[in-house]
């Protein structure tokens, strides 16, 4: 199963997250069963239906209300909504919002993630209105609603059965904030309580306590009762903090999501597209005009054919090996292997376009240099590398690959004497979204890919990969890689 197969699945058979697209019209794309069943329906077709039927039930996916929030700064903290539910009661949910293009065709969509929070606003409506000493709804509710005075001391309490505080309420009567908290959230629970005081509204404070089972999440909202005193009503939200840590981290999976497949649409439309155009005009020249061509004009146009079907193929196999990694069809079956002779190999390979520009690369590795690897993926690296240094090596350059021992692994290097790059440019270098291309010393193309593939196959084999370059001084690409079986506990057969 793919990475995207593998977080959509797992995203949709989720009970406490909706999930749905949203096309700039405002007609739901898609949705998870979550929203079907949060909204009261039983069925897609019957949620589609009330939809198309129901212009009460349209507003609960405004698009101007999307469009509004991404305006903001801080657009992704969510919007808080009410949605009108089939039987027109009413739920309410924070929706996170992002913009999506569709690059074959430039549609715009919104993904959005929603969690319901009806619990939460009715405790918040409950909280704002409580008067008296009435507080036998509070044994219907996991909270325990203590009473403190002005100057923080708890004088009372009231819980459910199951508040899950890991300190008895009982401890907390007749002592202050500083004898059972830590010093920095009492004083910020005091603070809050001076601030209730002061404007008479709800407030809230979230903390960390640690417990039996690790640390905990809680919420303080603190209200004010009489002249006198204040009430605390303490929650426990740690599974609302990890469901929102997940919706950000699913938010972010999909976007890199959506980037993958911007990258691929991309570089089809374009790079692959761009050479064989290319192809095809040399070749109708050479259809068209031959008997009236000199032969050193055939000469040139046919080696023009054949460096720019070198550059498709290589492209085209860096995008299928992309491509396979991304979709988790690419096997992964690091075995010992002799990093000499695969650095020779890719030498032996790329040894026509190093001579075309007089550029000589020197492999300074031991020919006894091992690494435990996967031999395909290395290969690969190798490749990429050497046709990057050569593409930005002037002529009569140098190419030298190295390597040195650091504990578990080998760090190789292979550095060229060639135009260099900025800051700016070795920050995009290995990024997905980011990624960028510049013609070679001799107008030489390229996707922009074999640095990302690179990036991927390393990082596969728990190894990192990074640059040091500047601009007229050269580049100097470092990767590192395990150099024994016993850097992998558990061997791995399939990504």
């Amino acid at each position: 199963m793919s990475k995207e197969e593998n977080i959509s699945s797992s995203f949709f058979a989720n009970p406490h997250f909706a999930f749905y697209r949203i096309s700039s019209d405002g007609y739901p794309v898609f949705a998870n069963q979550t929203l079907i069943r949060m909204l009261g329906f039983s069925s897609r077709d019957e949620f589609i239906k009330s939809f198309k039927e129901n212009p009460q039930f349209r507003e609960n996916f405004s698009i101007s209300k999307y469009q509004e929030h991404l305006l903001k700064i801080n657009n992704t903290d969510g919007v808080e909504s009410r949605w009108r539910k089939k039987n027109g009661r009413i739920v309410v949910v924070t929706e996170y919002i992002q913009k999506y293009f569709d690059p074959t065709d430039g549609s715009v969509f919104y993904d959005c993630i929603a969690e319901d929070i009806t619990e939460k606003k009715i405790i918040d409506e409950l909280m704002s209105d409580v008067i008296g000493r009435d507080y036998a709804i509070i044994k219907a509710l996991p909270d325990i609603l203590f009473i403190l005075s002005n100057d923080g001391n708890f004088t009372d309490y009231k819980t459910g059965n199951n508040s899950g505080f890991p300190i008895s309420p009982d401890y907390f009567v007749g002592k202050s904030l500083w004898d059972v908290f830590p010093q920095q959230i009492s004083d910020d629970l005091y603070r809050t309580i001076k601030e209730t005081r002061l404007n008479g509204q709800l407030s809230t404070y979230d903390f960390q306590m640690p417990g039996q089972f690790g640390s905990k999440h809680y919420e303080a909202r603190v209200v004010k009762s009489h002249q006198n005193e204040v009430l605390l009503l303490l929650r426990d939200v740690t599974n609302q903090k990890q469901n929102e840590l997940q919706i950000l981290k699913i938010a972010e999976d999909l976007r890199q999501i959506n980037d993958t497949k911007d990258k691929f649409v991309s570089i089809i439309a374009h790079d692959v597209k761009t050479p064989i155009v290319a192809l095809i005009g040399y070749a109708e020249i050479l259809a068209e005009d031959i008997e009236e061509l000199q032969k050193s004009e055939i000469k040139e146009f046919a080696s023009s054919i054949v460096e720019i079907s070198k550059q498709t193929i290589g492209l085209l196999t860096n995008l299928l090996e992309w491509s396979r990694l991304q979709t988790g069809r690419m096997e992964f079956h690091p075995v010992q292997m002799n990093a000499f002779n695969t650095a020779e190999n890719s030498i032996s390979l790329l040894a026509s376009n190093a001579e075309q520009k007089n550029i000589k690369i020197i492999n300074e590795l031991d020919k006894d240099t091992y690494i435990y690897a996967d031999e395909n993926m290395m290969q690969s690296v190798f490749n990429n590398l050497l046709t990057n240094a050569i593409k930005f090596t002037n002529r009569n350059g140098e190419i030298n690959i190295t390597s040195d021992k650091c504990e578990d692994m080998i760090c190789f290097s292979v550095k060229d004497n060639g135009v260099g790059m900025d800051a700016k440019q070795k920050t995009l270098l290995f990024e997905m979204n980011k990624s960028f291309t510049t013609p070679g010393t001799t107008n030489e193309k390229g996707s922009g890919l074999g640095m990302i593939l690179c990036k991927d196959f390393i990082e596969k084999h728990g190894g990192k990969i990074w640059v040091e370059s500047s601009v007229g001084n050269g580049s100097e690409f470092f990767f590192t890689v395990p150099a024994s079986v016993n850097y992998y506990p558990v061997k791995e057969s399939v990504l």
